[in-house]
């Protein structure tokens, strides 16, 4: 290959509607890039739709503090923004098309980049539209421990370089709107050119750099990042020991002999804390809650989080829109949905029986249930997991 001379990137076009996620596991997953092209433009099976992605976008303007957290980025030019004010979306625009034209009439031809991470976190549409996408790939790959990362890039400038990450992540890139040419350079520095539009999905693995060209016109992209470096439950403590140090796991050699013959009250209160934690129930009880909290959040965290519990009354029936899992632990019954766990008072065949209905798709009149279960109901409800009739 000639030094410069880009590969063209490998097209899978869907199989029975859906993704070939077969094929892009076996040829592709780790190895080389792929373009998932669409027969027709993003419909119902696509992993976002404009309007969620707009309502997310708000969402995360309307909680943005002073870009405390980095969360929403706004670029002006070469210029990042850390009070961008009526810069950034509003529920009144409605959509990206009449904010690009409230920004125009504001910025004129003044570059601009919109970066929004966490995209998920703050729409729960959004959140379970993409979980529902990413199932085919999980059945392929298995998923990450890590939680997956969603991300916002909209606007004229080229998007900025992503956020320094501990982790390797390979790469999905959802075109919404606009043209955009990419390059990639692998190992070797082996590059490939693509040009996505509309309804495309592109993929490179963790080992790729990627390069996006400047629209010409207001773009909008999102991307997927799935993590490709474990993550370790334990760090890593150096072999030598030294007092002070904040991971020393056992000093070397003899205490100093002017330490104190008790720990000061903070301390104490500290390690007495940490002894009543981890007893045989109250750990069981913390595995549990990680385990269904991963079990039900397909990778996407942080999740969307509850509204405020359901009120039902006897004339009411719900069913459930999610499934429901439960789990003993500790002597407690936790139960799990959309990422989000309660605690109930329901013995085990009560919450058995009681759960095996909902996931059956049966219909409950609430005017048959106790109240411990009504109460469980109104938690799930704030979870999204159940609705009304």
């Amino acid at each position: 290959m000639t030094a410069g001379a880009a590969t063209p990137i490998d097209v899978l076009r869907p199989v029975d509607g859906s993704v070939d996620w077969r094929r892009l596991a076996e040829d592709h997953w780790d190895r080389r890039p792929a373009l998932l092209r669409p027969v027709r433009a993003p419909g119902p099976a696509a992993p976002f739709d404009p309007h969620e992605v707009f309502e997310g976008a708000v969402a995360a303007a309307h909680h943005a503090t002073a870009d405390a957290d980095g969360r929403v980025r706004f670029t002006l030019g070469p210029r990042r923004l850390t009070d961008p004010g009526d810069l950034l979306p509003r529920p009144e625009d409605g959509s990206f098309a009449a904010y690009d034209r409230r920004l125009k009439r504001q910025l004129g031809e003044t570059p601009f980049a919109l970066v929004v991470r966490e995209l998920h976190a703050g729409h729960h549409p959004l959140w379970a539209r993409e979980r529902a996408f990413l199932t085919g790939l999980w059945d392929e790959v298995g998923r990450s421990l890590t939680p997956i990362g969603t991300a916002l890039c909209h606007g004229t400038s080229a998007p900025p370089r992503p956020l320094p990450s501990r982790h390797r992540a390979a790469t999905f890139l959802y075109v919404l709107h606009g043209r955009h040419r990419i390059r990639l350079t692998g190992p070797g520095n082996r590059l490939w050119a693509a040009t996505a539009v509309p309804g495309d999905l592109l993929y490179w693995p963790a080992d790729h750099e990627h390069t996006v060209a400047a629209p010409r016109s207001p773009a909008t992209t999102v991307h997927i990042t799935v993590p490709r470096t474990p993550s370790p439950l334990i760090g890593h403590s150096p072999s030598h020991g030294t007092w002070g140090a904040v991971d020393t796991l056992v000093p070397d050699g003899e205490p100093p002999d002017d330490l104190p013959g008790t720990l000061p009250p903070a301390l104490a209160a500290a390690l007495d804390h940490l002894r009543r934690e981890t007893r045989r129930a109250p750990l069981h009880r913390r595995l549990a809650h990680e385990v269904l909290r991963h079990a039900t959040d397909g990778g996407l965290r942080p999740v969307p989080a509850p509204t405020r519990p359901g009120y039902f009354t006897d004339d009411d029936a719900v069913r459930a829109t999610e499934r429901v899992v439960w789990m003993p632990a500790g002597g407690h019954r936790l139960v799990a949905a959309c990422g989000h766990v309660t605690r109930t008072g329901l013995t085990a065949r009560e919450l058995g029986a009681l759960i095996g209905r909902l996931n059956g798709g049966e219909p409950l009149p609430v005017s048959e249930l106790t109240p411990s279960a009504r109460r469980l109901l109104a938690r799930l409800s704030a979870f999204r997991a159940v609705e009304r009739l």
